[in-house]
């Protein structure tokens, strides 16, 4: 079995940290109000299709009996739910 070994960035290897995973998205809440309007709404798009995604996931494991991930996935579209409608008010969509 293949782990993914996890290093700091100055290695080269272009496996992210936890640590790192989390200062990329502060950088990027950060910069956020500096992004072209086009990108925002390419970045909402995409955000309403992985939405989408999720949806399609807790369908099949409600319907093969894997209610752990019934359980977690709806959690994160309660989240991925509230952080589209906060992009589409900011949008204006």
């Amino acid at each position: 079995m293949k782990t993914k070994t996890k290093v700091d960035m100055q290695t080269g290897v272009n496996h992210l940290t936890r640590e790192e995973k989390d200062l990329l998205k502060e950088e990027v809440r950060g910069a956020w109000p500096e992004f072209p309007l086009e990108m925002k709404k390419y970045i909402f798009e995409t955000k309403k299709q992985k939405l989408q995604t999720l949806y399609m996931i807790q369908d099949w494991a409600k319907n093969n009996g894997h209610q752990v991930i019934v359980d977690l996935i709806a959690r994160a579209i309660a989240c991925k739910e509230e952080k589209l409608e906060k992009m589409k008010k900011e949008l204006g969509e």
